[in-house]
């Protein structure tokens, strides 16, 4: 082999790798522009309004405690779910169960609805979710009594935010947005960097 066939053969490599760089480099600009893509179009930005006006809603009651308390009661109802000839021909055993459901439900809405009057329907809920143990179908399999238990607690326990926490959250909501429009492109670095200071 001579000098010049072994330099020929060294440098044979080096474009196969930029050859697999440049792949490299067109996946990844075709990867993120699948992933801005897949982002849901809203042009106007209502989906983000609504979405925005929801989980501040949801923050200001106990959502997720009547949730809970709500699926309780579905789980006590269930079992004895029938015809109406059928609830008739069972009596009063297949009506107390939707009686304690339905209690459990329309204690779970009225602490959503009314947060300021959540401790009420809260300890009724619960009170529905024990006596649904002996009087309907061991309280919906068990499962129906414990999640009444649980979320009518969740709805007992829960308090509105203080001022700090509003403030902590809205601060975090700013940073998130800078950050998108960072993301974007569309802020430049230096005002990108103003409102992240700790």
């Amino acid at each position: 082999m001579t000098k010049q066939e072994s330099i020929v053969t060294d440098e044979q490599p080096a474009p196969a790798q930029d050859e697999d760089r440049t792949l490299v480099d067109e996946h990844v600009t075709a990867t993120r522009g699948a992933r801005r893509a897949e982002r849901p179009t809203d042009q106007d930005g209502t989906l983000r309004r609504w979405a925005s006006a929801f989980a501040r809603w949801r923050r200001t009651r106990p959502f997720w405690g009547g949730i809970v308390l709500a699926l309780g009661g579905w789980f006590v109802i269930t079992p004895v779910l029938a015809s109406y000839e059928a609830v008739v021909a069972m009596g009063g055993g297949g009506m107390i169960a939707y009686v304690l459901g339905g209690g459990m439900i329309a204690a779970a809405v009225v602490a959503v609805i009314s947060p300021a009057q959540r401790h009420f329907p809260a300890i009724m809920g619960v009170i529905f979710a024990v006596a649904s143990l002996a009087m309907a179908n061991l309280g919906g399999w068990l499962v129906g009594m414990l999640l009444g238990i649980v979320g009518g607690s969740m709805v007992f326990a829960w308090t509105p935010y203080n001022d700090e926490q509003l403030d902590r959250i809205n601060a975090r909501k700013l940073r998130r947005r800078q950050a998108e429009r960072t993301d974007d492109g569309l802020v430049d670095d230096g005002l990108a960097d103003e409102g992240t200071d700790r």
